[in-house]
């Protein structure tokens, strides 16, 4: 036992890099607030889907500048929504989800806008069974209770080796685990939400090709339609390799310009 606060220690000095990223972006200065409470009245203000557009873009230039909000996401996905850009209004929702798992309203815009589609994208991969808590906390959040848990496991393994105590070191490696667990769900998120690529149609229609030019046969006997979501497998020039949702993982290649990515 007595060398288990040393073999903790070292597995917490494997995990701490991981556990030091936040997954968050910069906060809101007063500049930014005031452009957002104007794009708040603006929205209020709207009556077209041309001044609806207006609105998402002056949420996305919040965004370009660096600030990641789950409610600047869910109001833009509003407003492109009111604008009739249900694809765009997709990704944005998406996007919000990662920030606020939970948001009932968020939730239900998103099924609003997937319409017939919410059922298969509703379906969730064995994985997040195992992980029941994986879609209750935001993708930022899962990391700063990762690194706390990391802390608290080295702070109490660090005590294990001044205070001869079983009662710590039992402690300690219960963080350990405790530690490993939220690691690897914040790591799965990392995977799913920054190392996948995911995208929507954005157009009426969009052909997918066997191939990565207009010359190739359709993938497909039905065009995919707007608001159509997939996960990008490569990328060849304008021409994206894409797989859709489903048990039958169908896979084609489509025009970069008929989709958002996010």
């Amino acid at each position: 036992m007595k060398k288990s606060p040393l073999l903790i220690l070292l597995c917490v000095g494997l995990l701490a890099p991981a556990a030091t990223y936040v997954g968050c972006g910069l906060g809101v200065d007063f500049q930014t607030a005031a452009e957002l409470t104007n794009a708040q009245e603006a929205f209020d203000r709207a009556d077209s889907p041309d001044e609806f557009l207006k609105v998402a873009a002056m949420y996305q230039a919040a965004r370009d500048r660096g600030l990641v909000s789950g409610a600047v996401l869910y109001n833009q996905g509003n407003a492109l929504m009111k604008a009739g850009q249900t694809g765009r209004a997709i990704a944005a929702y998406r996007e919000a989800t990662r920030y606020r798992p939970v948001d009932p309203y968020l939730k239900a815009n998103l099924d609003y806008a997937l319409g017939a589609r919410a059922e298969t994208a509703a379906r969730r991969p064995m994985i997040e069974y195992l992980l029941f808590w994986q879609n209750w906390i935001g993708y930022p959040a899962k990391f700063r209770v990762a690194g706390a848990a990391v802390l608290t496991t080295f702070l109490l393994a660090s005590a294990g080796l001044f205070v001869r105590r079983q009662t710590l070191n039992r402690m300690a490696l219960v963080g350990l685990a405790v530690s490993v667990i939220l690691g690897f769900s914040a790591a799965y998120d990392w995977h799913r939400f920054d190392y996948q690529k995911h995208g929507v149609v954005v157009v009426a229609e969009a052909i997918a090709r066997m191939g990565y030019a207009q010359s190739y046969e359709p993938a497909f006997t039905e065009p995919l339609t707007e608001g159509a979501e997939f996960t990008v497998l490569d990328r060849r020039g304008d021409w994206l390799f894409v797989r859709l949702p489903g048990d039958d993982n169908r896979e084609g290649w489509i025009e970069a310009g008929t989709a958002v990515l996010y």
